[in-house]
């Protein structure tokens, strides 16, 4: 399905647009590389589109490197919601991908702000501690926490807060703390150089802890720091530098290698699309 069509049908589904309308849609999409210890080790795309009152958001990545022969991992996740005054609505996540061989996916609905696991492929049973139904009540997703993020520097020039994620697997706490504005200097890893808002960040897993390792290490909270700025006139700004820690790989570091799209993409007749089945 091409990108407008599944942005139509699901903004159409999610009540964002009514039959009929048009919506203005806009679209940023943004490429980034990742290094750790001074190696590619990961490519990473995202794209954020987005109405006055709701917003979609796309992310892909794959191992790259070295690194891609031993501990292989690609991922292909999608998430559609609303917002309603500060905070974030999600009503559809779900996601496919690849990790160490083994297929995965996921579809998380929400009802009354609940989600609701339609998907979930391996079981969790088979790698993680199960998560009681009532410690997801009123959860987000992972990328509708992104997409609150971005939509609260671009409307407050700040960050801050805290939000609670679950992606079917495992449940965190996720937090942001503004460090104010800094200016990152030039680099021949990124395209951008300059000001910009400095976002420290702080995730600690409070359920779903993976079978047979140790659970207070992996409740041990993991901290990152992004950096995001305005790089297209009229849209939201994008993560321009982000580092954050991972179990297999330490300390990664993205940096932003394109940025493309904007505002003004109007998309009529938002809910004509074709019921095709989303992946």
């Amino acid at each position: 399905m091409k990108k407008t069509t599944l942005l139509a049908l699901a903004f159409c589904l999610t009540g964002i647009c009514r039959p009929g309308e048009a919506a203005t849609v806009g679209t940023l999409t943004a490429e980034y590389t990742g290094i750790s210890h001074g190696l590619q080790v990961m490519k990473l795309a995202g794209s954020l589109s987005f109405t006055p009152t709701g917003y979609a958001m796309h992310v892909t990545f794959r191992t790259t490197g070295m690194i891609n022969m031993v501990v292989h991992s690609d991922n292909d996740s999608q998430a559609v919601g609303t917002f309603q005054g500060d905070a974030v609505v999600p009503h559809l996540f779900f996601g496919s991908g690849n990790l160490r061989g083994t297929d995965r996916a996921t579809r998380i609905e929400y009802a009354n702000g609940n989600p609701v696991v339609r998907v979930l492929s391996p079981p969790v049973e088979k790698e993680r501690s199960p998560i009681p139904p009532e410690d997801t009540r009123h959860t987000i997703d992972t990328l509708s926490a992104l997409a609150l993020l971005i939509r609260q520097v671009g409307q407050s020039g700040t960050c801050g807060g805290s939000v609670t994620t679950f992606d079917g697997r495992r449940l965190a706490l996720q937090t942001a703390h503004a460090a104010g504005e800094v200016v990152l200097p030039p680099t021949d890893r990124s395209i951008f150089s300059g000001r910009a808002l400095q976002c420290d960040l702080t995730g600690q897993q409070l359920g779903g802890f993976v079978n047979n390792e140790n659970e207070d290490d992996l409740k041990k909270p993991r901290y990152g720091t992004a950096w995001l700025a305005n790089m297209v006139a009229g849209a939201p700004p994008v993560p321009v530098k982000v580092i954050f820690e991972n179990r297999f790989l330490g300390h990664v570091t993205l940096y932003l290698t394109s940025v493309s799209g904007g505002p003004n993409a109007t998309m009529a007749q938002c809910c004509a699309a074709p019921a095709t089945t989303m992946r």
